[in-house]
């Protein structure tokens, strides 16, 4: 049965029962770290590195965005990271909740906590050190901090290296391109991704440059401040690209048609996940700004 077959079956005053249940197959279950550990995650790159660290067995639950890799797909979807529901998370009976920072309601995890459910929040840094905070985070949660440090490990030595190549790139000339990333495309219209997000940390990281300068995370992006911008390359999710009809009617918007990568068609496409938070598959990220830039191929 899907969680939202089940939310419908559940009337409101059913709620303490179903809660009640879910404690009461929580208090059979071991402590963190062992086998029968049910584990919810929320945050794709939370729920991608539980999976990177082998604890992929153990998760019954994660939120919708988490879609990657594709055996976390498969498991049931209790919701949007920032409206979750303690009746839709203890429907899963978890012993364990793994959410990368601001996810909430805190007032959900509040009442799981009450019983006797283990909430741990991951906190969300930016950078590559925050990268390897987020991993030993995670590993700690798992008791798998030996997984942990050798993951860390791996990720922080692929960033390094894509980070001596991007300053190589910026010798020679072929880096510090000037790259727009797009987000929203609702009714609230396209925005662009300002200093301080995680888009502009990828940038900045492949060697290239914010093309809006920004104090705002998210400021709305008109013709005008785009054609200002003058960004050499688009940095777009393949969703916002779905959502507006296809590339060529992305590219056709009053907001880019006038702008040089629009001009020049150069758009890197990335999967949506990749820019709300830091994961295990950053690096590739990284790797594919950087490879717009110098038009060459990985190593």
């Amino acid at each position: 049965m899907t969680l939202t077959v089940l939310h419908r079956l559940l009337a409101p005053h059913r709620l303490l029962a179903a809660l009640a249940l879910g404690v009461a197959a929580c208090l059979t279950v071991p402590a963190a770290g062992a086998a029968e550990m049910r584990l919810v995650t929320i945050g794709a790159p939370v729920t991608e590195l539980a999976f990177a660290l082998g604890a992929g067995d153990a998760v019954v639950g994660r939120d919708t965005v988490s879609r990657q890799p594709a055996a976390a797909a498969a498991k049931p979807d209790v919701g949007y990271m920032r409206t979750l529901s303690a009746e839709g998370l203890m429907s899963l009976a978890p012993t364990h909740v793994l959410a990368v920072e601001g996810a909430g309601p805190q007032a959900a995890f509040d009442q799981l906590r009450a019983m006797g459910v283990t909430v741990e929040m991951v906190p969300e840094v930016s950078s590559p050190a925050g990268l390897e905070i987020k991993v030993a985070a995670v590993a700690r949660a798992l008791g798998r901090e030996e997984e942990g440090r050798r993951l860390a490990a791996g990720l922080t030595g692929r960033l390094s290296a894509l980070a001596a190549e991007a300053e190589r790139a910026a010798r020679s000339g072929g880096a510090h391109a000037r790259i727009l990333c797009l987000v929203g495309g609702g009714p609230g219209g396209l925005m662009a991704a300002g200093r301080g997000t995680v888009p502009d940390a990828l940038i900045t990281l492949a060697g290239g440059r914010n093309a809006i300068d920004s104090d705002r995370d998210f400021p709305p992006l008109s013709a005008e401040s785009a054609l200002a911008a003058e960004p050499r390359i688009l940095l777009v999710s393949r969703t916002l690209v779905e959502r507006s009809g296809g590339l060529d009617a992305l590219l056709a918007l009053p907001q880019l048609a006038m702008t040089p990568a629009a001009r020049d068609r150069r758009v890197v496409q990335l999967d949506g996940a990749l820019l709300v938070g830091f994961g295990p598959r950053t690096p590739e990220a990284v790797e594919a700004l950087l490879r717009a830039q110098t038009g060459k191929a990985g190593p």
